[in-house]
């Protein structure tokens, strides 16, 4: 089980932020989102980035 690592966040041409999720870690059984899929994402008072599954 491998539900933690580094990612990196890159700067798309577009203008968008793009969040790398080491492979360890979204090939683990247990990771929640499939590809393409869309998710609800904050910043919550601590500065941390969280991301949900839009029910």
């Amino acid at each position: 089980m491998t539900l933690e690592g580094k990612g990196r966040f890159w700067e798309h041409t577009k203008g968008k932020l793009i969040l790398y999720i080491p492979a360890d870690v979204y090939k683990d059984s247990q990771f929640p989102f499939k590809p393409s899929e869309q998710v609800k994402v904050k910043i919550d008072s601590k500065n941390r980035l969280i991301v949900e599954k839009i029910k």
